[in-house]
């Protein structure tokens, strides 16, 4: 029978420690990756203009006169956002409710497709799905 020296022992159980770490955090690190598409697969369709309540088309022209909207997304049914380019070069989103209504401005800050938005909510409402204007690597 072969004896193993507490040397090598020691050696073997290092391995052993940092094989388990390096799989504990591959395992961590594919879970945040799924967990980022997962939220980038919840983005709000597109739209044509003429999908597009003719309420919430007036609504935007008089609040951003003299500004044309890019794309048009529907947001879980309740309400629209269009993104634009004001004539300053600044890309915004803005958000109506179905019937018209202003809900809130956001403010392109080239941060992953992320936006700054007006009411301090972060982007963040009540409804699920994201007005996404950039697609990933942008």
């Amino acid at each position: 029978m072969k004896t193993i020296s507490l040397r090598m022992f020691n050696s073997i159980a290092v391995a052993a420690i940092v094989l388990m770490l390096a799989v504990i955090f591959s395992i961590s690190f594919s879970s945040c990756k799924k967990e980022a598409k997962e939220k980038a697969e919840n983005l709000c369709p597109v739209v044509a203009a003429s999908a597009v309540p003719q309420v919430v088309k007036d609504s935007f022209a008089v609040k951003y006169p003299a500004t044309t909207v890019i794309t048009w997304f529907n947001k879980d049914s309740v309400a629209y956002c269009a993104y634009f380019v004001t004539s300053a070069n600044v890309e915004k989103l803005a958000q109506f409710a179905n019937n018209g209504s202003f809900i809130k401005e956001e403010i392109e800050t080239h941060q992953e497709g992320e936006h700054e938005d007006s009411t301090g909510t972060g982007g963040k409402t009540t409804t699920d799905c994201e007005c996404e204007t950039h697609k990933e690597g942008d």
